[in-house]
């Protein structure tokens, strides 16, 4: 009784505490939460383009940066955490993660990134306006450009697709990817996960049925890249992407994408703006359209095992260049 009794004491203590640190809250100083759906480079090159934007803009904030590590049930607890903790913005960083604090934080502004089709996601009415507390940063990819680049130098028939289910952005890109495929004469050939854990399995499932794999943005292709290569070259089979920084550890033969970090940056100025006094509504959601933002990586040491000939014009376009098992930027 006495021990329980000294519990109480200490949990009543812990409790008044936590509510005079909440009160002392300096509210000249506003609280930025960011939450991202998993760790792995896309994501976290998003993360870091916001945060040094805003150190750039001259942003004086608390920043509490949560990671969900691909659980949605975290991705809820995240949001209900930033709801207590009274946030001022809530930035999400993926589209499940978006969803989530979408459902929870319904008066408080929030700002994506890294999500596919916001209209689908049900977090805006348009691709050019998010709901009334909601606007972000579009990863779109143009699917029916890279398809026509890659075939290029190599002319595949059978195209492989891993994607995460679950994922409304993965959803969508898998149906823009199949009437292209279909578009182009290609046979579209799906197999669908749900973690990245089960890389492995689905690409042993496809890889006698397929002769090139393509991986659009989907969070868990990216965070298991290095499982899917590892089958690909065992098979001899390429592997090429619709988005450049889950490539750069190497393995894809070809990537066309944009970058993360600069699509970071790009959220920085949309959070920027609403502390300055803007609405969400009042900010058109952003896309990346422009090729401006595109960059090529062309892994060298891949084509080679694959006896795929690389044209010099490509390589020279290329920014990124992997050979030797070094990564050159250009």
């Amino acid at each position: 009784m006495k021990n329980l009794f000294i519990f109480i004491c200490l949990l009543i203590s812990f409790s008044i505490i936590g509510c005079k640190d909440k009160e002392a809250r300096d509210p000249n100083i506003p609280v930025i939460g960011i939450a991202k759906l998993m760790s792995h480079n896309a994501l976290n090159d998003a993360e870091q383009g916001i945060l040094d934007e805003l150190k750039d803009q001259g942003v004086k904030a608390t920043i509490e940066q949560q990671n969900a590590n691909g659980d949605m049930g975290n991705a809820i607890t995240i949001a209900n955490k930033f709801k207590s903790d009274n946030i001022d913005i809530a930035v999400g960083i993926a589209t499940p993660i978006t969803t989530a604090l979408a459902s929870i934080l319904q008066n408080t502004p929030i700002v994506f990134t890294a999500v596919t089709d916001p209209v689908q996601a049900n977090i805006a009415k348009t691709q050019t306006q998010g709901n009334p507390n909601i606007t972000g940063v579009i990863d779109a990819i143009p699917i029916k450009e890279q398809l026509e680049e890659f075939k290029k130098i190599y002319n595949f028939k059978k195209l492989g697709i891993i994607y995460t289910s679950s994922e409304s952005n993965s959803v969508s890109m898998a149906e823009t990817t199949k009437q292209v495929c279909k578009d182009l004469g290609i046979d579209f050939i799906p197999v669908t996960i749900n973690s990245p854990s089960d890389i492995k399995q689905a690409a042993e499932s496809m890889i006698d049925r397929i002769d090139a794999f393509y991986c659009f943005t989907d969070n868990s292709v990216a965070a298991g890249m290095p499982t899917l290569t590892e089958v690909a070259k065992a098979k001899k089979i390429p592997v090429f992407g619709g988005d450049i920084t889950p490539t750069l550890n190497g393995g894809v033969v070809y990537a066309l994408g944009f970058s993360y970090y600069e699509m970071g940056r790009m959220t920085g100025k949309l959070i920027a703006e609403i502390l300055n006094g803007k609405k969400p509504e009042d900010l058109p959601i952003v896309t990346l359209k422009n090729k401006a933002y595109y960059s090529k990586l062309i892994d060298l040491d891949a084509a080679k095992n694959l006896n795929i000939t690389i044209p010099d014009e490509l390589i020279k376009e290329a920014k990124f260049i992997i050979q030797d098992g070094k990564l050159k930027e250009q």
